[in-house]
């Protein structure tokens, strides 16, 4: 049934392709997995919950989706779908063993779990294409423009998420705090300054930049949980806020003063603040000051993994290649729609909501970077779905149930 089912879908996909998409997921699983992490401490021992930490929820969707290439790709190339799973669970024990000897590294059998689901979930998607992705055309429409929907709550799932909160005070002031999961910085706090909606700290630089998100300054609730940081990373200033994100234990994104540290000795005096009003949030390193900081609608994925640190040309690509898969169904089944009429309403939300969820959400308008990539999401999803492109199906056929496979006799 499964071979079947696949070689309807991908009969045109030429062997060596998937065999290359698989020895790139294997590579890709052991850059994020094998290598140390930011602790200099080895493990204590295995861990047997499926997720835990401050970030519990973005860790399992990361432990799912690393996998799913892995899975498509080895179903693709002709491996059968329980030798898939098998080579996905082997796969993963293996990794997590060899974590027991790697700084930073945590085993956990819930990794493995998750990981070998994540290579199901990769076999699911290949073997039932037949269903999801080359549906009928009546079916196609209704696709879109749900999927025009889910990118829409996805959008606004992110500006609801990195909504700044306050939790109740009073708030403590602690200079160079020592905190789980962040580095110590290794300068001196002089004296701290707050006003409305401000803080200011005076300190003295450390003897080297921290290679790690390290808080110069941290306001704290009366429950010691972090209501803001202002950090150095590098040569960069940081700033990290209370945010919805932090209850669903996702990842904290942060926002940067790029080089603000740049001009600041070693042990040099220096001034750091921020403040912010209702729109506009600001950071400031002496006289080196940056203003309009915030997220916007293609930061979604910074909430499920955050590399710290990147250069912006790769966050904006990133951000970029979010909004085409974002979209980029859309387009495809829009265009397998009825004459391909039947997607231009999903992709009037689309526009639509890339204008508006900005606004309704308090996230920066939309730059031009995420625009084409939400505008060329679906122009790609259009072409590859236009007439003529699947593989030995019209697009005006609908498929009937002995379709899949032309030499079954109909039972009277």
């Amino acid at each position: 049934m499964f071979e079947v089912l696949t070689d309807v879908s991908f009969h045109s996909v030429k062997r060596p392709i998937p065999i290359a998409l698989s020895i790139l997921s294997t590579a890709a699983i052991l850059f994020f997995t094998v290598r140390p992490g930011g602790e200099a401490e080895l493990a204590q021992g295995w861990s047997y919950t499926l997720t835990y930490g401050p970030a519990a929820l973005a860790e399992l969707i990361q432990n799912l989706l690393l996998f799913i290439p892995l899975g498509v790709s080895l179903t693709l190339a002709g491996v059968r779908p329980v030798r898939v799973v098998a080579i996905g669970g082997l796969l993963s024990f293996s990794v997590e063993f060899l974590q027991q000897w790697i700084p930073g590294r945590d085993p956990s059998v819930g990794d493995i779990v998750c990981n070998t689901t994540g290579t199901a979930l990769g076999v699911l998607l290949v073997v039932a294409a037949p269903i999801w992705l080359w549906a009928p055309p009546r079916r196609s429409v209704w696709q879109a423009r749900l999927t025009a929907l889910i990118a829409l709550l996805a959008w606004y799932g992110t500006g609801a998420m990195v909504r700044q909160t306050f939790p109740p005070g009073p708030y403590r002031l602690v200079t160079t705090p020592d905190l789980p999961y962040l580095g110590r910085y290794e300068g001196e706090g002089l004296k701290v300054t707050t006003g409305v909606g401000s803080l200011e700290v005076r300190a003295v630089a450390a003897p080297s930049p921290p290679g790690r998100t390290s808080p110069v300054v941290a306001a704290l609730d009366p429950h010691d949980e972090q209501v803001l940081l202002l950090s150095v990373d590098g040569q960069d200033l940081t700033l990290r806020y209370a945010m919805p994100a932090l209850r669903w234990t996702l990842e904290q994104p942060d926002l940067r003063l790029r080089g603000g540290m740049r001009s600041v000795a070693p042990r040099d005096t220096f001034t750091a603040a921020t403040w912010h009003d209702s729109t506009n949030i600001c950071l400031r390193v002496n006289a080196t000051e940056r203003c309009h900081l915030g997220y916007t609608i293609g930061d979604g994925w910074k909430l499920i993994y955050y590399p710290e640190g990147r250069p912006p040309w790769t966050l904006g690509l990133i951000n970029t290649l979010w909004m085409v898969g974002c979209v980029i169904g859309v387009g495809f089944w829009g265009a397998r729609g009825s004459n391909g009429k039947g997607g231009w309403l999903a992709m009037g939300l689309v526009i639509a909501g890339v204008l508006m969820v900005p606004l309704i959400t308090g996230l920066k308008p939309t730059p031009l970077y995420e625009w084409i990539g939400a505008v060329g999401g679906m122009a790609i999803g259009f072409w590859v779905g236009s007439p003529g492109r699947r593989p030995g199906v019209s697009r005006d056929v609908e498929l009937s149930p002995g379709a899949a496979n032309p030499g079954a006799v109909p039972r009277g």
